[in-house]
């Protein structure tokens, strides 16, 4: 007879497996084009804040990666946008920048449903259509999958919480070390992209960024500030990191500001989380189908 402690075991074996899945690529095909992206899952749900911020009670996949140029391009040329390198940013794998919080909702909503007027951003239709709401649980309903702009305390766990050793690092390279930054011209030897004694006037490529974070993530210490969903003041969202011509001591945890939603900055940047984390479907498949068979077989 099958060995009922056997099989949950082996259940229970599963569902670790897909908590702990490691970092991999994605490909969202929408009319006009598609768009490869990287993303880490950010599991371990029960984790405290520190002591406010970063306790997530949900599973979520974040980018590995900030949004590069040509993947904001790739959406630009089906939507009908400028391209960004048209306004004199940085091109191909450097991050994007030069563009606005309202830009990035209007990114999330087409890599959603292929329009940017439709996904968790409520987005009024006119003038420079405006960004009037956030529902992500309505899209969530009703896309299944959602991207978004992350919130404040999703960036913040990415970066500085260690679910293995459930601790928060002060930095986020696994570390409550400072970061060593870029030294010198052509410094091969760093852990974030940032001004350490020589500002090098430009990001790096997002892959070539610095150390990871625990759960895999690079380039949150560094490269190019970036952009959270969570409201920092009227007017304003919650900016995180550092960026290449400023100091490592803004890698941090205690460091954020704040910064208008419609405002834009050449070293200002971003990347994309997806909720729910797509594995957790899997997972709850599996738990009740271990479920049923174990009811029966009693």
């Amino acid at each position: 007879m099958f060995n009922k402690f056997l099989f949950l075991s082996a259940a229970v074996l599963m569902t670790v497996a897909l908590l702990v899945a490691p970092a991999s690529a994605e490909t969202i095909t929408l009319p006009g084009t598609s768009v490869t992206m990287e993303f880490v899952t950010v599991g371990d749900t029960d984790n405290a804040g520190d002591p406010t911020r970063g306790a997530v009670d949900y599973s979520y996949r974040i980018g590995k990666y900030e949004v590069t140029e040509n993947q904001w391009d790739a959406v630009a040329a089906a939507v009908g946008w400028p391209l960004s390198n048209e306004t004199g940013q940085w091109t191909g794998e450097q991050p994007v920048g030069s563009i606005s919080w309202t830009d990035m909702a209007h990114f999330c909503n087409w890599l959603t449903s292929g329009n940017f007027t439709k996904g968790a951003y409520t987005v009024s239709i006119g003038g420079i259509y405006p960004v009037t709401g956030i529902e992500r649980a309505a899209a969530i309903a009703t896309y299944g999958t959602v991207y978004v702009i992350p919130t404040e305390n999703e960036w913040y766990k990415a970066a500085y919480y260690d679910g293995s050793a459930e601790v928060y690092y002060d930095f986020p390279t696994g570390s409550d070390t400072q970061p060593d930054g870029i030294d010198s011209d052509g410094d091969p030897l760093f852990e974030v992209v940032c001004n350490d004694g020589y500002n090098q006037g430009q990001p790096n490529v997002v892959t070539n960024a610095g150390s990871l974070s625990p759960y895999g993530t690079m380039g949150q210490g560094g490269n190019v500030y970036e952009l959270t969903e969570t409201e920092h003041s009227a007017g304003n969202c919650v900016m995180r990191g550092s960026n290449y011509g400023s100091g490592p001591d803004r890698t941090g945890y205690n460091w954020r500001f704040g910064h208008g939603y419609t405002a834009e900055g050449a070293s200002i940047g971003f990347r994309v989380a997806i909720v729910p984390e797509p594995g957790s479907i899997a997972l709850l498949l599996c738990g009740l189908a271990s479920l049923i068979c174990w009811r029966r077989w009693r």
